[in-house]
């Protein structure tokens, strides 16, 4: 009998029907593992930076991208609140031996190798080519399919259904989808707007906003929603507006200035060209296109651009507005995965065409020929962000020696300033409708701009407002597709929110219930539950528990958090609850009818290893996999001892993801 096991079988009385909860963090190495996840471009800057802080005690984690990028993130991350104990990722680790890789593939493709269980289809590259032989493999068959995805949009009924068919073959269990971070989708600028004889033309903001640290200037050119419902639907063409004009008031000034940059342009030359509002989209399917499309088509009708100006924006989808009469065709770009031949349909955000016919490629620049109030296309956040980072190009009509850039798009809010090595500015747009109040109010892509948005209104499935079990309602925790469509229920303004960020969303983790490998499957229990804020002790005694609880989701200025720092809000405490309490530990809660949430049976593992239990009340401080628990419980007297850190009951020892 092994140590382990005599330790759980003497803690018995304890463990029956139930976890054991430990009255002390103590320091727990767990088992090496490395973790493959793929999809939303949205997020392929903010998690990997989490998982650095993870782990590998190596070096960063790997990220690639379906635009044939493959690097190592310039920073590890830091967390350095005001007081207490900070965490610097470079030289400290969570775990040092759990790590992870992850290519942004667009959330479509995601979802597209998670309903077949398989990266082969949706890997960059030729056929079963993978472009990242050293970092991900020297094949498609070295990593056959990815532990997890992200994805701004939800998995459609279609890809549950084969999902269900080749989990079923490959032992998966059953699916899980869950909302898992809260996404302001950034409406980017280059704040360099023009440039001659080497010296460039900067936007002149009234009101420039600084990032948390107090110095960084992160945009906050001002928008309200008649004007960027405006700019986005192409009735609005160039930054020279009056009505963009009439937004750029000084504190205590009585009078609006001009976006010109007064010492390096000409107040001529601004009159007669201006800056041409170039609109940047994207072409693969997109959930970040999806969160950006759903606010469009919720916010811009009523007619608020004007008479005869109606709103393109029909829908929420993964695609921009475009009918197949206009004639606009990429499918012969094979960088692109969607192919614009198809005739309109809830694929498109709308049926009449906002598509130039343009491409944006990484490294080769821009192809075909871009058209006033129509998009310009690339692939990922990545590539959308490169258009717009992009040198001028374009000669001013009236001086050919001034060139010109004025490109505008949407992008996951980690793609903007303050997150760290990011250029693009953020503009400040309208919160609610307060334009036509007396005192207008504009919103930047924050993470507390982003919770306040979210609301306290909106509850997870079968839970009260704090987020604890209450069995029965509209939706249900056993459906995944139930946890996003509770977002966007009932009293939710998710889609156009009063107060906050206006145009937020969030972005869906997905995956299993079963692994093949017991250390896989812990290692994204822990990743998980640390991410939430949720974790008691680490490798080591730095961090503490205090910490661990703040790195990854701290929102105060003073204290924030990996996510926060990038623009990205945490989970609401109700929803995080929810959450944890359901997929990554076997709760204790009981519902008011005194029914179990763990006779649901829907957690992945039965939370993570503690020095108590599996680490032999702290005389064992590295575990290896061996030490893992293959089973939900083990007999003791006839009765069920449920194993810290044991699988769900209707896995299989080595078989699943």
């Amino acid at each position: 009998m092994s140590n382990t096991l005599k330790t759980q079988l003497l803690m018995a009385t304890a463990m029956i029907a139930a976890p054991v909860t430990p009255a002390f963090a103590q320091a727990l190495q767990y088992p090496a593992a490395e973790l493959h996840g793929m999809g939303a471009s949205s997020i392929a800057v903010a998690l990997p930076r989490e998982m650095n802080c993870f782990g590998p005690s190596t070096g960063p984690n790997k990220v690639g991208d379906s635009n044939g990028s493959a690097q190592n993130l310039s920073s590890e991350g830091k967390y350095d609140p005001a007081a207490g104990a900070g965490f610097n990722c470079v030289t400290q680790h969570i775990q040092p031996d759990i790590g992870g890789k992850y290519i942004s593939t667009g959330s479509g493709a995601g979802r597209t190798a998670w309903r077949n269980l398989s990266t082969i289809a949706a890997l960059p590259g030729t056929g079963a080519t993978n472009k990242f032989p050293t970092d991900f493999g020297a094949s498609a068959a070295a990593w056959p399919n990815p532990h997890f995805i992200f994805t701004d949009s939800p998995m459609a009924t279609t890809d549950i259904s084969t999902y269900a068919t080749n989990a079923a073959a490959k032992s998966a269990g059953a699916l899980i989808q869950v909302p898992f971070y809260v996404l302001p989708v950034a409406v980017a600028y280059n704040p360099v707007y023009g440039r001659k004889a080497g010296v460039d033309a900067v936007f002149n903001v009234a009101n420039p906003v600084k990032g948390y640290d107090g110095t960084t200037v992160a945009g906050g050119l001002r928008l309200t929603k008649q004007v960027y419902c405006s700019i986005f639907n192409g009735y609005i063409t160039n930054w020279n507006d009056v009505r963009i004009q009439a937004l750029n008031v000084a504190p205590k000034a009585k009078v609006s200035t001009s976006l010109r940059d007064p010492v390096n342009d000409t107040a001529a030359r601004w009159a007669a060209d201006g800056a041409p509002i170039r609109l940047v989209g994207r072409l693969d399917n997109s959930g970040t296109t999806d969160i950006f499309t759903r606010h469009l088509a919720a916010a811009c009708g009523g007619g608020i651009m004007g008479l005869s100006k109606p709103n393109l924006y029909l829908n929420n989808a993964q695609a921009l507005p475009y009918n197949v009469s206009s004639g606009v065709n990429l499918s012969t770009s094979g960088s692109y995965k969607t192919s614009l031949t198809a005739s309109p349909s809830t694929t498109w955000a709308g049926t009449t065409n906002m598509i130039s016919g343009a491409v944006f490629t990484i490294g080769s620049g821009i192809t075909g020929t871009e058209a006033p109030g129509k998009y310009l296309v690339a692939n990922l956040n990545d590539g959308v962000a490169a258009a717009i980072e992009s040198a001028p190009d374009v000669p001013s009509a009236s001086d050919v020696d001034f060139l010109l850039n004025g490109k505008v798009g949407y992008v996951g809010a980690d793609y903007v300033r303050p997150a760290l090595s990011q250029t693009l500015h953020s503009a400040a747009l309208e919160v609610g409708n307060s334009s036509q109040t007396k005192k207008p109010a504009f919103a930047m892509p924050t993470a507390a701009n982003a919770t306040a948005a979210f609301g306290t209104q909106i509850v997870p499935p079968e839970s009260n407002k704090a987020g604890k079990y209450i069995p029965g309602g509209l939706f249900s925790r056993s459906n995944p597709a139930d946890w996003y469509e509770a977002l966007y229920s009932g009293a939710s303004t998710l889609a156009n929110a009063p107060v906050g960020y206006p145009i937020t969303g969030t972005t869906q983790f997905v995956t299993g219930t079963c692994f093949a490998s017991p250390a896989v499957r812990n290692a994204l229990v822990a990743f998980l539950t640390g991410s939430l804020g949720k974790l008691t002790a680490a490798a080591t005694a730095a961090p503490d528990k205090k910490t661990l609880g703040l790195m990854f989701t701290g929102t105060s200025v003073k204290a924030l958090g990996i996510k926060p720092q990038m623009g990205i809000a945490p989970l609401p405490k109700a929803w995080s609850t929810a959450l944890y309490e359901t997929f990554l530990t076997r709760s204790t809660q009981k519902a008011p009818d005194k029914s179990l949430l763990v006779s649901r049976n829907l957690y992945i593992q039965a939370g993570v290893p503690t020095a108590k239990v599996l680490g032999q009340k702290g005389t064992k401080t590295v575990l290896v996999e061996a030490d893992l628990p293959t089973t939900v419980s083990t007999t003791v007297k006839g009765k069920a001892v449920f194993n810290e850190a044991g699988p769900n009951s209707t896995c299989t020892n080595g078989v699943g993801i």
